[in-house]
């Protein structure tokens, strides 16, 4: 996953509930990295995690091994209201898109299975962008962030060296002098280059018009193989009804609320030759461009011309998107010489601030280690986490009309017979999530969860709703990792795979 999903009340269903994949490594006989052969054998490691069976317990010492995304614990409240902005912007604009999908989906089940993917990708960071606002304004991290800022200036004033005591000024700088690009980024994102699919996949085809006025068949003909490729995953999972529905919607939404100075030009085409009418616009593009009919694309790739995509609706406006898309990019950049140098100065001077106490560098997508503890929490009045869950509740949620809760029969047949082998708690249950404090991030979906011993005891794969915040701000008593437990796995692989040659060969600690 990119970004956690963060949905609070369903952290007990790890999602895809009997699927997920093993995967064997191989080496050369020598057990150097080889490409395949019959002769390679699996890898032998110097060392390998033995499978814990024994369980967790509350307070449990827990440690995750991965390579998370990125953080951003030393924002400025400057970046913050930046980042809060864009969040908000993010969530209204992707909630255009996935109302119309959820009504596509529940229309035909053809939709449904083409969708589920786009619709999850789509809705993942639609629910994190909201719930992150949401945590930050709990934890009221712009006031926090502020009084760091004021122990930050008084520290500066007082400080020798004059460089630091306009640190802030720059940073305030650099965040006003693009606030007006980031907010018309954040459309042209969202609205435009993300949102409706024809218009990015018309848009790879630019490359045409070189490769035809070149005149070099071996160009025009390695360009139009890759497109056919590209084609053929495209319109795979495509439907034209829904993408047109979808853009129509985007693109009214981003020309009424867009600055019109970061309009791409073919808004202006609209306005003029449409009257604004959108849906008349779309409709045209629909019915005429080579890019939104799977037959019409195969037939052009056999007969590139560049008239054609001259007067292509989708081509040209795909163009427009991207074009200020890499525009509003480069004035960004052409801005950020203040704040990069306000920014090293910050992180130096809070840092030379706090240079007796342990402060972790933010995640840079390299190896880290965080530690902590199995642990419950309890978010508001009256409500109240256990720190693990168990088969029944991914039984008590069961939807056959949700992609995500959907319980194959087989995996019902044995929770009625109660054919748990001898993977069930003291209590007889089947665990098939915990939750600890453990400090992770977007990229840490997968790292292996090790207790004390050393021993393999889960899979980190989400954050509850409160750790939407951790990126910024992270807050032990209310964040939590969820974790997928290794027992769960086990029961998987051996009762409802019947993959005991797998069992057979972990080294399993009971």
């Amino acid at each position: 996953m990119g970004k956690f999903g963060g949905d609070t009340d369903n952290w007990m269903w790890p999602r895809h509930t009997a699927d997920f994949s093993m995967f064997r490594i191989y080496t050369a006989p020598d057990g150097s990295p080889a490409a395949f052969s019959k002769e390679n054998i699996p890898l032998k490691p110097k060392h390998f995690l033995p499978v814990s069976a024994k369980g967790i317990q509350e307070g449990d010492f827990a440690m995750i091994l991965g390579f998370p995304g990125s953080t951003e614990r030393f924002l400025t409240s400057y970046g913050l209201e930046e980042t809060m902005l864009t969040n908000k912007l993010r969530y209204e604009i992707r909630d255009v898109k996935i109302n119309i999908l959820r009504k596509e989906m529940a229309s035909s089940q053809k939709i449904r299975i083409q969708y589920a993917s786009k619709y999850a990708s789509c809705s993942n960071y639609w629910k994190y962008s909201f719930e992150q606002n949401k945590a930050l304004k709990n934890l009221n991290t712009i006031d926090v962030k502020k009084q760091i800022e004021a122990n930050y200036m008084q520290w500066a004033n007082a400080n020798s060296d004059p460089k630091y005591k306009n640190t802030l000024s720059l940073i305030e700088k650099g965040y006003n002098n693009r606030k007006d690009y980031m907010e018309a980024l954040t459309y042209v994102t969202e609205a435009l280059v993300s949102g409706p699919e024809l218009l990015l996949f018309a848009f790879h085809s630019s490359g045409l018009i070189a490769a035809l006025d070149s005149k070099d068949p071996v160009k025009i003909q390695n360009l139009t193989d890759k497109l056919k490729v590209r084609g053929e995953k495209f319109y795979k999972d495509y439907n034209p009804e829904t993408d047109k529905k979808v853009m129509i919607a985007l693109l009214e939404y981003a020309y009424k609320n867009t600055n019109r100075t970061y309009f791409p030009d073919f808004f202006f085409t609209v306005e003029k030759k449409y009257k604004g009418d959108f849906t008349k616009y779309v409709e045209q593009m629909f019915a005429k461009s080579v890019f939104a009919n799977e037959d019409r694309f195969y037939t052009f790739l056999q007969k590139p011309n560049i008239k054609a995509l001259k007067v292509d609706l989708a081509y040209i406006s795909g163009i427009d998107c991207m074009s200020m898309y890499f525009n509003l990019w480069d004035l960004i950049e052409k801005n950020m010489s203040d704040l990069q140098k306000g920014e090293r100065l910050f992180v130096d001077g809070i840092l030379q601030i706090n240079k007796d106490k342990n402060i972790a560098p933010d995640a840079n997508s390299t190896l880290r280690l965080t530690y902590g503890n199995v642990l419950k929490y309890d978010p508001r009045d009256a409500v109240a986490y256990h720190y693990y869950t168990t088969l029944k509740g991914v039984m008590e949620k069961e939807d056959p009309t949700n992609t995500e809760f959907i319980v194959p029969a087989k995996l019902k047949d044995l929770y009625n017979k109660k054919d748990y082998g001898n993977y069930v708690n003291e209590n007889g249950e089947i665990v098939t999530c915990f939750i600890s404090n453990n400090d992770i991030t977007g990229g840490n979906s997968g790292s292996p969860v090790i207790n004390g011993e050393g021993h393999l005891i889960g899979l980190a794969f989400d954050g509850n709703s409160e750790a939407m915040s951790g990126d910024i701000d992270f807050e032990e008593n209310l964040q939590r990792c969820i974790n997928f437990d290794v027992r769960y796995m086990l029961f998987i692989i051996d009762k409802y795979a019947g993959a005991k040659n797998l069992i057979e060969e972990m080294t399993i600690v009971r």
